[in-house]
């Protein structure tokens, strides 16, 4: 949420500012008092002037008030004229074509400010000229990249220069914090940061109070950048600028906002959602919906984190029924935070929904615009979630090029846990590594790595703009003693300022060039352990990976081993109810033995091939009571593979099942067959059935209360894997398991 609506409120913050700043607005009874009483003069035109920008506010709220502007505009244009007054002239250009600009007649309030700039140029008004320039800037959009360079331009090369020139230091460092605020939406940090402690700097040398919107505007920007330390301090420090001066403007909602996003992204939850809330408080005192919107949008999902995903799905629904917004900014953080919502809550068909229509907002956003990053974590979580993995790997692919082409590695790294998770789901080991590693070695060094880059950047801007500055000093002493010093110490002064700016430059050049050998070598030193990292996580995977192999098979060395003791034991039993005994323990011992044999000559080493485990039970059960031809076996078993606390007590059930198929349902070797399935009901339902067309269960058999242990032990494991036991008893026995399975 790069520009939000911060930008919005800041900067509306700053053209009321600068706005009221050019022509001050008294009380509306006062000047109309002064007006009957004032003369035909500059005096009056400029009272004029002062009632024309009281109504053209009074518009912002009720647009019936530009008549009145137009009205006092005309009337002040008339006078100046009249008088020829040509500052009132220029401002009531100026004040006319900032008038119709609102009432979206672009043209003729461009030709307007045109004027009135080569009025102010003619006439050395610097202060005006930055003025009006800086209105000019307002014709072009934030929204849109190119726009957004051109009224950068128009402000750093028109409007600073002009206040400059006016020899005010309070103006100058209102259009320098405007200017840094741009540049940090064009993603230019670094220098936004530059040009944000200058403006600091201007404000603190002429002890003006009201400091806490260029606060804000630094911890906003060291925020973007990953130091989230200096992001809190300015944040409080423009709490507290705004509490000595009594601020209780909406620019109030914009800072509580900021520091409530530095405490989520340092995990202070808690804290997050107290600054959220006061935020919430001075937006809704001023009724802004937009800022209500953005606001219960990061409430809810702070409170997903807090684990309170109920609570957050209200405040959604509150903002969608209370505070609707045709604003596609609105309806993208709503829409994004109940997706994310749903998502928490499991209930995909919801969150299924407000995917789609992310996406089909996103599409109306620019490519490259930062808020694009609002459509891209929520919709690739969505996908996860619901094991759409094509769709998700589809995404990432997309996500990744996106968050390298606006160089944002605060959302990059978050994009590297993604694809661990994805490649992890999909068995992509090595690949999980190595994006798990990126997470990490981004996530761990964001904050002082990148830090320590831009202070770097920065100290070498600000060395640089110091040493212009001295070179200049030192030109204008040469100038000075020109008139001074004959033709041939003119030339030798020169000379060693030619030498002295060559060294200058040689000098930066070569700290320039140390710099960035010293960053190369330092990459090529972590690149080296990274693959040393990488090689023995490698070795780790393959040694974890032969150990589970070497439990398996010992596990089924085991059950081969009870299996023979038992066989052994059968030899000195009397009874043909023990030795029968015996017999059933050993297959169920097998169906166990079978399982680990199967793991352990399996590449995969936490899942089983039910086709092939139940076609080998059934060979082995079939060969152990010597079935006759007449006893057919029909198998129909999906592609389905299961872990092993699936596959135990599945494969002690066919176990029962088909032995007691074999032994009771076709006695006197009668002709039939014995079918069983394994297939899915739906997306994550599968049922099992074993059943034969014999002669049924006995008339006194009870479903209910069995009393055999193979029937108990079946109900028994149809419980432990939370499935439901039904038995048949029609042209034969059926038994049926439904049970969940998530892959």
């Amino acid at each position: 949420m790069r520009r939000l609506k911060s930008y919005m409120i800041a900067a509306a913050v700053l053209l009321s500012h600068i706005a009221a700043a050019q022509l001050p607005v008294n009380n509306i009874d006062e000047l109309h008092a002064r007006l009957k009483e004032i003369k035909e003069d500059t005096a009056r035109a400029n009272l004029l002037l002062n009632l024309s920008v009281y109504y053209f506010f009074k518009a912002s709220t009720d647009k019936k008030y530009f008549d009145s502007a137009l009205l006092y505009e005309h009337a002040a244009e008339k006078l100046s004229k009249d008088l020829n007054y040509q500052k009132g002239i220029g401002n009531s250009y100026e004040q006319r074509s900032k008038i119709l600009h609102k009432q979206v007649k672009t043209v003729e309030a461009r030709q307007l400010a045109d004027k009135a700039i080569e009025i102010f140029k003619a006439n050395n008004l610097y202060l005006e000229l930055g003025y009006a320039y800086y209105d000019v800037s307002g014709y072009y959009s934030i929204n849109n990249t190119d726009e957004l360079t051109e009224r950068i331009r128009i402000v750093e090369e028109l409007s600073l220069p002009a206040f400059q020139k006016s020899g005010s230091e309070l103006k100058e460092a209102d259009i320098l914090k405007e200017l840094g605020d741009l540049l940090q939406l064009e993603g230019n940090y670094s220098k936004a940061l530059s040009v944000l402690h200058r403006s600091l700097e201007l404000y603190q040398d002429i002890k003006y109070p009201k400091l806490q919107g260029i606060y804000d505007l630094l911890g906003a920007v060291h925020a973007i950048t990953g130091n989230n330390e200096l992001a809190l301090k300015y944040g409080l420090l423009a709490v507290k600028s705004a509490a000595l001066v009594k601020d209780t403007s909406i620019q109030l909602a914009t800072i509580y906002n900021r520091i409530g996003a530095t405490y989520n992204a340092m995990k202070k939850y808690n804290a997050a959602y107290d600054y959220f809330q006061k935020a919430l408080y001075v937006a809704k005192k001023y009724n802004n919906t937009e800022t209500i919107d953005l606001l219960l949008s990061k409430i809810s999902r702070t409170l997903i984190v807090l684990n309170k995903p109920q609570e957050a799905l209200v405040i959604l629904k509150q903002a969608q029924q209370k505070y609707p917004s045709d604003d596609i900014y609105s309806q993208l953080y709503i829409t994004a935070s109940f997706l994310i919502t749903y998502n928490a809550l499991k209930q995909y068909s919801q969150a299924e929904k407000y995917c789609n229509q992310l996406l089909a907002i996103s599409k109306k956003l620019e490519k490259y615009e930062p808020d694009q990053s609002e459509a891209q974590y929520p919709v690739t979580e969505f996908y996860l979630a619901t094991h759409q993995y094509e769709l998700a790997r589809k995404h990432l692919a997309g996500t990744d090029s996106f968050y390298k082409k606006i160089e944002s590695p605060l959302e990059l790294y978050k994009n590297h846990l993604l694809w661990y998770k994805l490649d992890s789901i999909q068995g992509n080991y090595l690949a999980a590594i190595s994006h798990y590693q990126q997470y990490k070695a981004l996530s761990d060094s964001l904050l002082n790595e990148t830090t320590s880059k831009h202070i770097e950047q920065l100290q070498i801007e600000f060395e640089t703009e110091k040493k212009n500055q001295d070179i200049k000093l030192l030109e204008n002493e040469s100038k000075s003693q020109q008139n001074k010093l004959s033709q041939a110490n003119t030339s030798r002064n020169w000379m060693f300022g030619v030498a002295a700016l060559l060294l200058i430059i040689t000098g930066l050049l070569i700290n320039n060039s140390r710099v960035k050998q010293r960053a190369n070598k330092k990459l090529k030193q972590q690149q080296k352990e990274i693959e040393k990292k990488n090689l023995a996580l490698q070795h780790l995977v393959t040694e974890k990976e032969w150990l589970v192999k070497e439990i398996h098979h010992r596990v089924k060395n085991n059950f081969h081993t009870v299996s023979g003791l038992l066989a052994t034991q059968t030899a000195y039993l009397k009874t043909s109810e023990a030795i029968e005994a015996m017999n059933e323990s050993r297959h169920r011992v097998h169906a166990m033995s079978l399982i680990h044999q199967k793991l352990y000559q399996s590449d995969n080493l936490s899942a089983i091939n039910m086709p092939g485990y139940i076609h080998e039970l059934t060979d082995y059960l079939r060969d152990c009571f010597n079935t006759p031809k007449s006893l057919q076996f029909n198998l129909q078993i999906e592609p389905i593979a299961l872990n092993l606390s699936h596959c135990v007590p599945l494969g002690l059930i066919l176990n029962e099942a088909i032995t007691n198929a074999i032994k009771y349902a076709f006695p006197n070797n009668k002709n039939g067959s014995i079918n069983i399935v394994l297939k899915h009901t739906s997306t994550n339902k599968l049922v099992l059935s074993i059943c034969d067309d014999g002669i049924g269960l006995p008339q006194n058999f009870s479903t209910k209360n069995p009393q055999s242990m193979g029937m108990k032990l079946t109900r028994g494991l149809s419980e432990d894997i939370d499935g439901k036991f039904t038995i048949t008893s029609n042209n034969g026995t059926g038994i049926f398991i439904e049970f969940m399975y998530e892959s």
